[in-house]
């Protein structure tokens, strides 16, 4: 790596050089910081090693300039004044790391090899970004694993249509992104794309937002309101949580879908609306359609095209890419950052229950609070860091709470252990028995003697 040494003391500095230039390192060592500006302005340097201490000019002082210069300018500080505030100042202003004398030049030659490996890990990144084709990403929706290439073709070919789409997938999964890579992509992209939650207004409101009203139709009508239908007219509407419309506003909405026109609240005038129809849930319509809470012919109105945008932990390979994005979206101008090898390893080992949502909620926040280039797991947070071991031991102290005897304790875990299996298995008694590594018939005893049912909601709350 090219090095540009600024430091005052001559021997200390002829001794890093040294050390560093048998390590096939490019050395450039002075004393001035003025100097060193003016040569740093005209010459590319991989990473700047600088003392606290200098003539003319305090290091952190020093530092901003060189930042001034370089946005993204790798500095390493020498310091002899081994404070608490010294270092948090140093990182603030962007140092990668910082150095206590004395020192030996062996500690900062593990440094510059750290540095070494993520400045390599950086073009990696840059590399792998390259070699992505387009045909990969929609946007901000990012990922090149088989179930993410499926929804992409699945895009490419429903885009250009005027069909229904229904994307469903948990929350956080980013089913508001498909509806935009979808709009965009199609020749409506010109006109509005109108988006409505309709898990976030109360049925009289939800229908009055969606359809408009007449003046008086209600108290507080003072005039007439286009609802959102009219407002997409020529262009697209997404309703979110569709699977939230009471039945009363289900019945107008079928309406729409198959006659294309709509009538306010209050009003008997007939509206033709040209609407391309997306709709998303985090539900299963069907299971709600055989419970009697959604209406059969609306979900068969809705359900042309679905799209089922998989979790994130079942797409796991995508996460580097994703948090590379994030980095991207959330460093400021000029600035680097990436996670280290051992930090992106607990990324992908957590599950992610929200989904992407919860992992951007990480990035923004570590890329926040983190001074410096590499983040590494220290700087994440508890339970991300958090070892299988501890959240086991977690889970013991709650159910020790709960239970009573030790005999106790055991049947609880058991009996959890088999709701988790048969869940898993989607009821099915002979997959679960393979997760459990039980004969079937055994199962199907303690099944019996917990007086648990394939169907009982008891399998959705139970948790380990």
């Amino acid at each position: 790596m090219k090095v540009l040494i600024v430091e005052d003391e001559k021997i200390k500095r002829i001794t890093l050089a040294d050390a560093l230039l048998k390590q096939g390192h490019e050395v450039l060592a002075l004393e001035n910081p003025v100097e060193a500006l003016n040569v740093f302005k005209d010459r590319e340097f991989d990473v700047v090693v600088t003392d606290i201490r200098l003539p003319q000019m305090n290091g952190l002082d020093f530092l901003e300039k060189l930042k001034s210069i370089r946005a993204n300018a790798t500095v390493i500080v020498m310091t002899a004044y081994a404070t608490v505030d010294t270092a948090i100042k140093a990182m603030k202003l962007g140092a990668y790391d910082y150095i206590t004398k004395p020192f030996s030049s062996e500690e900062l030659i593990l440094i510059l090899e750290r540095l070494k490996d993520f400045k390599n890990l950086i073009e990696e990144n840059i590399k792998l970004k390259s070699k992505i084709s387009e045909r990969y990403s929609f946007g901000s929706i990012v990922g090149k694993s088989k179930l993410m290439r499926d929804v992409y073709e699945l895009i490419e070919t429903v885009a250009p249509r005027d069909a229904t789409v229904l994307i469903v997938g948990e929350s956080g999964t980013g089913k508001e992104l498909i509806a935009n890579a979808i709009h965009y992509n199609s020749p409506r992209k010109d006109k509005s794309l109108i988006k409505c939650s309709c898990a976030a207004l109360a049925e009289t409101l939800l229908e009055s937002e969606l359809f408009g009203h007449e003046r008086g139709a209600f108290t507080g009508a003072i005039k007439e309101r286009k609802g959102r239908f009219e407002l997409a007219d020529g262009g697209s509407i997404f309703l979110d949580d569709i699977d939230d419309v009471p039945l009363s506003v289900q019945t107008r909405l079928l309406r729409v879908l198959q006659e294309k026109e709509i009538e306010r609240v209050g009003g008997t005038k007939t509206i033709k609306v040209d609407i391309r129809i997306i709709c998303a849930t985090k539900i299963d319509l069907l299971k709600l359609v055989k419970q009697g809470k959604f209406r059969e012919d609306l979900y068969y109105r809705l359900n042309i095209v679905p799209i089922n945008l998989p979790p994130l932990r079942e797409r796991k390979e995508d996460i580097p890419l994703i948090v590379d994005n994030l980095l991207n979206k959330y460093c400021s101008k000029g600035e680097k950052k990436i996670f280290c090898p051992e930090a992106m390893k607990l990324l992908i080992n957590y599950d992610w229950p929200g989904n992407v949502r919860e992992l951007e909620n990480v990035v923004e926040r570590v890329v926040t609070l983190t001074r410096n280039q590499e983040i590494r797991p220290e700087e994440l947070p508890d339970f991300l860091v958090a070892s299988p071991e501890k959240i086991c031991d977690r889970h013991l102290i709650d159910i020790m709470g709960e239970a009573g005897s030790f005999d106790e304790i055991i049947k609880d875990m058991e009996k959890r252990l088999i709701v988790l299996a048969l869940e898993k298995a989607g009821g099915n008694k002979s997959e679960a028995a393979r997760f459990l590594k039980m004969k079937r018939e055994t199962l199907r005893d303690k099944i019996e003697k917990y007086g648990l049912v394939s169907e009982s909601p008891q399998f959705a709350d139970a948790k380990l």
